[in-house]
């Protein structure tokens, strides 16, 4: 019976390690090669690559020449500034030249945190020639437009900025106005354009958002895997990305929610505004960048008219509540914009929610997510409790039979037949359920994986101390593998407490194997789920220490 436990659990973990290293990423588009050589999606609503709702090619448009790098003019930056983020808008492209979030340091081992840069999503350089982030073009339009582009910086205040571009060629003028909103981490982007001539133009926009390939150090093969940046995007109520490889490319249309650049515990994403119907293009380069692109309807620009396209853009954390208030659409018909499924909890989700909302509540009480994870190892104890007394029940009536087993083993020799058919019978004539001193230990394992699902994806235990100089980080490793070491130790300890049915043999394995095998894959693990499990332990050990004391047998009066 020992045996099958110890297969059990042993099955348990390594379900745990292939779920993390190859379940962790959501949805995911295949790529195929066509046959022209070029790849596309294979989704239904990607047959057509190039999706244009309604725009035409133009015969012919005059081309625009590039201008010299060095005759372009001087780059102005402009500034909007929140107690979240910091962004500086430049007049190349009228783009985000870099955004930085105030409150989250960038994890690089052996750096102490407050002597980091704090986090800038964008982390791109026109030196380097790659484009910054958040980018205006055209696309099968009756005019060219230069994929270079200097704008003029139009106006600049506190709470917005402006930028005007007059196309060299058409009659044109472009105005993009960045603003604040009261909404965390989100900007409001417009984009105007005018026609100064005396004919109609035909335009299609697109926004590109680029970001630079996401270089990963990983800590060994038993460390979590920690998610790349993928271009993403919310699709007919399905969440879609590609793969972060270089040369592949899909497109989906009509419902567009949002898209962006995603990674593990930030999001950059853009919301179409007052369309019903849009189109996401999503692209990895060979050029170490991805873009996530919005195209919106194609439209006639009448003489002297004008033609205005909305984005709201977010730029932060994956906060459940931050992600949760922003919305889409235009007036009557502004609806929640869904970015909290960027956020992957996993099948597991049904756990994490509550798991997640409990330990919040705790942290709003204590100021310390370590402190409130060891409420809640306390309350999840409590739950199981009745569980848990059963199974002490099974493993000590297991341990009192011993004699028993072993006079069956002599009596029956190689005989395993008659063996399992006696063993039955005595379980049966005492009462006791084999599977009773296992089956809360294996219960407990999905509320392993779904606390370390919610460490991997929850932004709020991101760069979380516990104690300072030690663990500085909930969702990351102990950096001096302490608290690791120590679980073993007390496992090691729960081990030789409990009682147990096994031979000496076996009950050296389990005594012995055990605890190191959790000790090693602990050592790279998030810190709050091994604070945990440790804790876990301890209380298991109290719980052992008072159920001996209250089923130990009253000695007799002399």
């Amino acid at each position: 019976m020992e045996k099958r436990t110890i297969l059990a659990i042993g099955l348990c973990l390594a379900v745990w390690m292939i779920w993390q290293q190859f379940f962790i990423d959501p949805q995911s588009f295949k790529p195929t090669q066509t046959d022209g050589g070029s790849p596309v999606a294979t989704s239904a609503e990607a047959d057509k690559t190039s999706p244009d709702l309604g725009a035409r090619d133009p015969s012919s448009k005059r081309k625009i020449e590039a201008t010299p790098t060095g005759e372009r003019p001087g780059e102005k930056i402009a500034v909007i500034e929140t107690d979240e983020f910091r962004v500086e808008l430049s007049t190349r492209g009228a783009s985000v030249k870099s955004l930085t979030l105030k409150a989250y340091k960038e994890r690089q081992e052996g750096k102490p945190m407050d002597k980091l840069l704090a986090e800038d999503l964008v982390s791109l350089s026109e030196e380097r020639g790659q484009p910054y982030a958040i980018r205006f073009r055209e696309e099968k339009t009756d005019f060219d437009f230069p994929s270079y582009s200097d704008w003029n910086l139009l106006s600049q205040s506190e709470d917005q900025v402006s930028f005007t571009y007059d196309h060299p060629v058409e009659p044109v003028t472009i105005t993009k106005t960045y603003r604040k909103t009261d909404m965390a981490f989100v900007l409001d982007l417009d984009v105007e354009l005018s026609n100064r001539g005396e004919g109609s133009l035909r335009e299609q926009m697109l926004l590109d958002m680029h970001a630079a390939y996401q270089h990963i150090e990983t800590s060994g093969c038993m460390g979590a895997p920690a998610a790349p940046r993928t271009p993403m995007c919310m699709a007919n109520g399905e969440l879609q990305n590609i793969e972060a490889k270089a040369g592949l490319n899909a497109s989906l249309e009509p419902n567009i929610m949002w898209t962006g650049i995603n990674e593990q515990y930030f999001l950059m994403a853009g919301i179409p505004l007052g369309v019903e119907a849009s189109v996401c293009k999503m692209v990895t380069g060979n050029d170490n960048i991805m873009t996530a692109s919005l195209m919106m309807p194609a439209a006639d620009i009448a003489p002297g008219g004008s033609v205005v396209h909305k984005f709201r853009l977010f730029n932060g954390p994956k906060r459940l509540d931050y992600l949760e208030n922003i919305k889409g659409g235009t007036g009557a018909n502004e609806q929640n914009a869904q970015l909290n499924a960027s956020v992957d909890f996993g099948w597991f989700s049904v756990l994490c929610h509550p798991m997640l909302w409990l330990l919040k509540m705790f942290y709003n009480l204590v100021g310390n997510y370590g402190i409130a994870i060891i409420f809640l190892t306390i309350l999840v104890k409590i739950i199981l409790l009745p569980l848990n007394q059963k199974s002490m029940k099974s493993m000590k009536a297991m341990s009192s039979i011993k004699p028993l087993m072993d006079d069956l083993k002599k009596r029956c020799g190689d005989d395993k037949q008659k063996m399992n058919q006696e063993m039955m019978a005595l379980y049966k004539t005492h009462n006791i359920n084999p599977m009773g001193g296992c089956f809360p230990m294996l219960l407990q394992m999905p509320i392993w994986i779904a606390l370390y699902r919610m460490l991997y994806s929850s932004v709020e235990l991101y760069q979380t101390p516990f104690i300072r100089g030690w663990i500085d980080d909930m969702s990351y490793r102990d950096p001096y593998f302490i608290m690791p070491v120590v679980l073993g130790a007390t496992m090691f300890l729960q081990q030789k407490m409990t009682p147990t049915s096994a031979d000496s043999q076996q009950a050296k394995m389990m005594m012995y194997t055990m605890p190191i095998f959790f000790t090693f894959i602990m050592l790279y693990l998030p810190a709050g789920l091994v604070l945990y499990i440790f804790v876990n332990s301890l209380l298991a050990i109290a719980h052992q220490v008072v159920y001996n004391r209250m089923t130990e047998p009253k000695k007799a009066p002399a």
